[in-house]
């Protein structure tokens, strides 16, 4: 029997709820005074209640202010109380362990820290046998705070999970977060609530939360099924490194005096001046910190945001050389880079169809805007 109320399982839901209940009590109650003033003048000021004609009604100041003044506060209450639950939901704490879920039409593809992965829902006969495989639940710890960092393979999808009230858009190209501090143990559905075709309603899957010592054992019974004996192997900082080899993109960011491109060394969270360019080819100068989003456009898009004072000469074509995973995995490396951490050259494995095979030749900077 489906539930009136959802459950709930996790420290946002009761905030949402508690807003969610006072808005629509709060417009209930003044629709139905509405209503029932609409009906009192109806019979009280029918066709033959009254003699003569209707007086002429010129305008009341207090009246105009009233209505004007009281819906306002109410309204301004909802915004307010809204910011502060948006303002809990949209900045997840420091210490939040980090999940990386892509979506991929029909399934949740699902990966810890550690390289752990598995396969949340979908079709088994749309997926490849190591898919099939790791089909399962994703598992979170009880009373501690989890980050999910999404991306979309193909379409837009929308990863929800009613018992936390909480749903985001899932989008190609795209990070966008979640966050969720479950409070009690149990098994929770995840749904995708945005069509994203054909088998879009086999695109769900079950949430786990469990207490600290089931959830480590999970972790490590994974990671020995995977064949991971090693806690950082296959991880997406290590799986990123390896492309980061792989790729070539050694030849250019290296820490040495001669570099072609930015030393990424203890590069996030910095902030930089890039060049912005803009639609009518110039550059523009900029300020910006160095987040997720901006490795990921760096990526996608080298020309986008160039670091002054380096040249554009970074190839474009790793948005189709590389996938999602990939490219979550080039992020969280260069995350993690600390100093005297860039790898050698000598270290480079062969190089991925379409990569580089010669450092690119100097251009002219890139023409700013006076």
């Amino acid at each position: 029997m489906l539930p009136f109320i959802p459950e709930h399982g996790s420290t946002l839901a009761g905030r949402f709820e508690a807003l969610f209940w006072y808005i629509t009590i709060t417009c209930t109650l003044a629709g139905l005074l509405v209503y029932a003033f609409i009906l009192i003048c109806c019979v009280k000021y029918r066709r033959g209640a009254t003699t003569g004609s209707t007086p002429r009604i010129l305008g009341s100041a207090r009246l105009e202010l009233a209505w004007t003044i009281i819906p306002t506060i109410i309204f301004f209450t909802f915004f307010g109380w809204g910011v502060v639950v948006f303002n809990y939901y949209a900045h997840p704490p420091a210490d939040a362990e980090e999940i990386f879920v892509t979506g991929k039409q029909w399934m949740w593809k699902a990966q810890y820290k550690d390289g752990q992965r598995l396969i949340i829902g979908g079709n088994p006969r749309n997926m490849t046998e190591t898919e099939r495989n790791s089909i399962g639940r994703l598992v979170l710890p009880v009373n501690r705070p989890v980050k999910i960092t999404l991306m979309s393979e193909d379409v837009i999808h929308d990863f929800g999970v009613p018992a936390f009230r909480s749903k985001v858009d899932v989008l190609p190209k795209r990070y966008t977060t979640a966050w969720y501090h479950p409070t009690k143990t149990g098994e929770y559905h995840i749904y995708c609530d945005q069509y994203c075709g054909t088998w879009h309603s086999l695109m769900v899957g079950k949430i786990a939360v469990v207490g600290e010592q089931e959830y480590v054992q999970f972790l490590e019974g994974l990671r020995s099924l995977q064949g991971t004996a090693n806690p950082v192997d296959g991880s997406p900082a290590q799986r990123g490194r390896n492309l980061f080899l792989k790729l070539n993109c050694i030849v250019c960011h290296t820490s040495k005096p001669d570099a072609q491109a930015p030393v990424l060394e203890e590069l996030y969270g910095v902030r930089k001046k890039v060049l912005v360019l803009q639609p009518d080819g110039k550059y523009v100068s900029q300020e910006i910190v160095v987040d997720d989003a901006y490795i990921l456009e760096s990526i996608l898009d080298p020309r986008a945001k160039v670091v002054e004072p380096w040249n554009p000469v970074m190839p474009g074509h790793f948005a189709e050389n590389t996938t999602p995973e990939d490219r979550t995995a080039l992020v969280q490396f260069i995350k993690q880079l600390k100093r005297g951490q860039t790898p050698d050259r000598t270290e480079r494995t062969p190089s991925a169809v379409g990569a580089p095979n010669t450092t690119p030749q100097t251009t002219t900077s890139p023409e700013k805007k006076p």
